[in-house]
């Protein structure tokens, strides 16, 4: 067998007592090699998605009890096998599509189909998909795992909110037992149209889902998470899932956020993944500064900026340029003996836009954003724009689309008007963060914002 397709058995993420197991995959009984341990089902997952990578594993399977999966991941290797009549060799043959040796040659289709079939339930590749001479798809076949759509065991839903499902064909392993897909009375309310219901398929955790934002390129849902927290999901939306170039922008915006996740004054992720489109799932507090920002005592607004300020010193570096903030990205947690903010998103829908070529200007947008462009004091125009509209309690520019995109090109700024505690010395110190230039803004966050205390 050619060395660059590995016969090695799937992962699995199990949980054992309090500690979660990434361990060898063995037919559904747990007797597989254990490689790590983790206190956290996040940390388990990014684990196994690792050494699925490295170590060239088909696919990783994550339990979320003793008989049902919620989610399986795979390695883009084992995405497709290919019957097709080769025209140098003169034969059918059987070939992974990322590699570059045939696993069987045939002098017929009907062999070539059969010996497919043992290859991809032997190497655990997603897909079969079989071919006539003139490269027309007469057969396709899934991996079991999801003939038996072991994954819906991850949400339950009550019968009456599903279509009926046709029972799965017979299973071609008898020996294996197939985890269970149940359906029972313990439902999952949603709140709005029915769409999201391969998300939450994705997203064990899910109980409840609260559209919030559902008529853009990236939509965002509010859910119920473990001990009594809130979490909302960003997914891009089911129309360009698919498109170019979306799932990089999304990642690549992501891997940065959850590489410093840790840290006090950004979201935690919880989960992320990419079927059946790219999301995140992460930790919120009670409410956004949208909702409540202009309600709050003058002291506490600047105190939460202060937190912003100190979320994008922490994710900025040299080769990822922040942006995305936006009131409804920052997210409060306390109450009146203090709040705290943490900001989310980091410019994932901006990128996904971008990427499609979609507009996206708003009041809190700055002007090289327009033309795709991020520079180093992007943010402090997004930190100039939330300040103006925390003191002010209106936005800098106006609120739509058009008149906002020409006004922030240009510059044309609403006149500062501060509420009667603030002094009007920060008109100034706002003009400056909000200068159409780059250039001609303030030099970083921080600076912006120890003007902008000492003058209020």
């Amino acid at each position: 067998m050619p060395p660059d397709v590995p016969q090695k058995p799937p992962l699995e993420i199990v949980k054992q007592g309090r500690v979660w197991l990434v361990e060898e995959y063995r037919r559904g009984a747990r007797d597989g090699e254990t490689f790590s341990t983790h206190d956290e089902q996040i940390d388990a997952v990014r684990s196994a998605k690792s050494k699925m990578d490295a170590d060239r594993h088909p696919c990783a399977v994550r339990w979320d009890g003793p008989r049902s999966v919620s989610e399986v991941y795979w390695n883009p290797l084992f995405e497709c096998l290919r019957v097709e009549y080769d025209d140098l060799v003169g034969a059918w043959t059987v070939v992974p599509d990322d590699g570059t040796c045939a696993m069987a040659v045939h002098d017929s289709r009907e062999a070539a189909g059969t010996h497919g079939k043992q290859l991809q339930r032997s190497y655990d590749f997603k897909h079969l998909h079989a071919y006539d001479r003139r490269g027309r798809t007469y057969e396709e076949r899934d991996h079991r795992f999801l003939r038996h759509d072991v994954t819906r065991s991850g949400v339950r839903f009550r019968k009456e909110a599903i279509e009926s499902v046709p029972p799965p064909e017979e299973e071609d392993d008898p020996e294996e037992t197939a985890p269970e897909t149940t359906t029972d009375e313990t439902a999952v309310d949603y709140v709005g149209p029915a769409s999201p219901g391969q998300l939450g398929a994705s997203i064990p955790d899910v109980t409840k889902v609260e559209f919030i934002d559902t008529d853009g390129v990236v939509n965002r849902y509010a859910t119920p998470w473990d001990g009594g927290t809130r979490a909302e999901i960003l997914a891009v939306s089911s129309k360009h899932g698919t498109d170019e170039g979306v799932q990089p922008a999304f990642s690549e915006r992501l891997s940065r956020w959850e590489a410093v996740d840790e840290s006090a004054h950004v979201a935690t992720v919880h989960e992320s993944g990419t079927a059946p489109t790219p999301w995140v799932a992460y930790r919120v507090g009670k409410h956004t500064l949208a909702e409540i920002g202009t309600d709050l005592p003058v002291q506490v607004r600047l105190d939460v900026l202060g937190d912003v300020v100190d979320a994008v010193t922490t994710v900025a570096d040299s080769s990822f340029l922040v942006c995305g903030l936006y009131p409804a990205n920052i997210h409060l947690k306390g109450g009146d003996s203090g709040w705290r903010a943490t900001v989310s998103n980091w410019g994932i829908e901006w990128a996904v836009r971008e990427a499609l070529g979609v507009d996206h200007g708003s009041p809190f947008t700055a002007p090289e954003q327009l033309d795709g462009r991020l520079r180093p004091t992007t943010s402090v125009y997004q930190l100039g724009a939330i300040a103006y509209w925390l003191l002010c309690e209106t936005t800098p520019v106006e609120e739509t689309a058009t008149d906002s995109q020409a006004a922030v090109r240009t510059g044309q700024l609403r006149t500062p008007q501060p509420v009667s505690d603030v002094s009007q010395a920060v008109e100034p110190v706002l003009r400056r963060a909000l200068a159409p230039d780059p250039d001609d803004r303030y030099g970083s966050p921080i600076a912006f914002y120890r003007d902008l205390s000492g003058s209020v």
